[in-house]
């Protein structure tokens, strides 16, 4: 007696997030072919290969500790400007990877996803995954050189790795919303290089929080991307911690974005095809 195998196939605007992720844990051996792909072929043609990871964030560093430091002369803080700088940029560095790479991705895959099936909401998360591994590298780096400059590194450095897990879901929320809605509209592609540039220089990622007016630096500080350097900066250099209410509306948006972006993917997948 042999056993027979029915699967049922369901329009997309009747699935639900459960079987979304189920779908996308069934297809989890082709989201790591897909990662691993992504981590091999993004350094293999240049010189420098994977240093590219550290000299990024390095650079940029450089860059505004010349600005802040030497020139505007901002206040010194209790920790040093280039470790505050760095531990800011390698986050935002990641986070902006996962959403401009996430909301291109459906057009950058359009060969993959026209003849081949497997559910689409793998594309997006390629990049919170593969650019993991840059983001650990590069807090990595951020401890030895706090470490060989004499700086105070805590104990809570250990929960760094979880602080990149929850950057990289936050960005990967976002990125649903955009990789479809980049498919349809071009524009949105096009427009979100400058609004990623304006919510950076309005994020406490290069310079203090303490810069902004007294009167408005309690919502500043629920800036979801806020939230995410503070905490960076919280567990491996010992700052102060972000309050409880910011970490909880992050938590909140985070869900919401996660729900809400599965649900317009959902309704906007069957018509990717025709469009991209």
């Amino acid at each position: 007696m042999t056993s027979t195998t029915i699967k049922v196939i369901k329009p997309h605007s009747e699935r639900s997030f459960a079987e979304d992720l189920a779908d996308i844990w069934a297809h989890r051996e082709l989201l790591m072919v897909l990662v691993r792909r992504e981590i091999s072929v993004r350094y293999r043609q240049a010189v420098v290969g994977l240093l590219w990871v550290v000299l990024q964030p390095l650079l940029t560093t450089v860059i505004f500790t010349t600005v802040f430091v030497v020139f505007v002369r901002i206040p010194v803080q209790e920790q040093s400007y280039p470790l505050f700088a760095f531990a800011g940029i390698a986050v935002w560095q990641y986070f902006n990877r996962v959403v401009a790479e996430g909301g291109g991705s459906l057009v950058a895959n359009s060969a993959l996803i026209t003849k081949v099936s497997f559910p689409r909401l793998i594309i997006p998360l390629v990049s919170p995954l593969a650019a993991a591994l840059d983001a650990l590298i590069a807090i990595l780096v951020l401890v030895i050189i706090a470490k060989l400059v004499g700086a105070h590194v805590s104990w809570t450095v250990f929960f760094a790795p979880l602080v990149i897990v929850v950057v990289g879901l936050f960005g990967y929320a976002i990125a649903l919303w955009v990789a479809p809605m980049n498919a349809v509209y071009r524009d949105v592609g096009i427009a979100l290089p400058s609004i990623m540039q304006v919510l950076m220089y309005m994020s406490p990622i290069v310079y203090p929080a303490s810069l902004v007016p007294e009167r408005i630096r309690w919502l500043y500080e629920l800036n979801p991307i806020a939230v995410m350097v503070n905490t960076m900066r919280w567990v491996v250099l010992g700052t102060n911690a972000p309050s409880l209410i910011g970490i909880g509306m992050f938590g909140a948006l985070t869900v919401l974005l996660l729900w809400g972006g599965s649900e317009l993917f959902r309704r906007m997948e069957g018509n990717l095809i025709d469009r991209i």
